[in-house]
Order: C-alpha cells, then sequence, then structure tokens
C-alpha cells in the first residue's frame, strides 16, 4: 500500500519565512476510514527561528482564537525547529503522497524552514497533492470547523478527503 501523509501546520505569518508554531504529520489511508497509527506533532521554540518573521496581523488574528491560542502558544515541550523538523523529516521520506490543505501555503513555509536550516526536503515536488482541491469535487462536503490545532486539523483534513473519495468513488491515485 502507497504511504499518503496528511501534513499541517501553526504559524506567525503568512510568507515563506513564516515563525511556525506547531508541525503535525498523520499518516493514512485515502480509500479507508481514520487514521493509521504513524503520526508527527511537534511544537517549535520562537527562540530557534529569530530569522523567522513574525506578522503583527497574524498575531492579533490569534488573539481572536482563545481556544486554539491556548494549545498553540503552550510553552510545554517545545523543541528547537530543527528538531522539529528532523522529526518531521523521519514520517515523510519514504512517503508516496504528502497531502496538505492548499500546499502553496505549508510546504512553502516548511521547503524555506528545511533550506534556511540547510535540510534536504524529506518530499519531492510531484508527491504533493493538495486536498482542499480534492473537497471541491464533491461541493457538499461537510467541512466542519478548523481547530487550528495541527494534528487535529490533519485529521479533519483526511476525515473530508475520505469522504469525498467515498462521494465520488474514486479508488485509486497514481
Amino acid at each position: 500500500m502507497a504511504k499518503h501523509i496528511m501534513i499541517d501546520i501553526e504559524g506567525l505569518a503568512t510568507t515563506p519565512a513564516a515563525a511556525i508554531l506547531t508541525i503535525a504529520a498523520q499518516a493514512f489511508d485515502p480509500f479507508g476510514r481514520g487514521y493509521l497509527k504513524e503520526n508527527f506533532y511537534s511544537r517549535v521554540t520562537i527562540e530557534s527561528q529569530d530569522d523567522r518573521i513574525i506578522d503583527d496581523a497574524t498575531v492579533e488574528w490569534w488573539a481572536t482564537q482563545p481556544q486554539a491560542a491556548a494549545e498553540a502558544f503552550a510553552e510545554d515541550n517545545r523543541v528547537s525547529l530543527e528538531e522539529s523538523l528532523d522529526g518531521l523529516r523521519k514520517i515523510c521520506w519514504h512517503a508516496d503522497f504528502i497531502w496538505m490543505n492548499g500546499p502553496t501555503f505549508d510546504a512553502t513555509i516548511l521547503e524555506h524552514a528545511f533550506k534556511s536550516r540547510g535540510k534536504h526536503i524529506p518530499w519531492q515536488y510531484y508527491k504533493i497533492r493538495d486536498a482542499r482541491t480534492i473537497y471541491s469535487l464533491w461541493p457538499d462536503c461537510p467541512k466542519p470547523p478548523a481547530e487550528h490545532h495541527a494534528l487535529k486539523d490533519c485529521q479533519r483534513q483526511i476525515d473530508m478527503l475520505q469522504a469525498t473519495f467515498r462521494q465520488i468513488g474514486i479508488k485509486a491515485i497514481r
């Protein structure tokens, strides 16, 4: 079976050099239900990202998301950006497909982070898939609100992707 990984991040700007708060990845079978055992979740220290951008408007937006902000800004169990990227690389390294909700956002920021730390990007550009485009193929796809918790949002995105594949009858991806 092909290895599929859904990735989501939470950050402090919308540019490629955005400071990253959290990174998550979840393995899944796009034609099944639920998630596979393998996942990754990391809170990243801001101190390890002094070269990355923090945007005032994004910080203000986080202030309007008190429940999500409590998790994203929690101080416990934070690791450096380098350590977080290494953890992400381990789950993604041999993936056949990397899914993201709009890869021009998440992938762009993550690829910039890998490059800025002199690290190899753990996927080829042609392995990235856009989950949001798939949902749009089923206009009535139920879309629960995002929680802005990177791992929970990965799982939400997987649920919508799997439901859309079932609804429109997709049984294989090449």
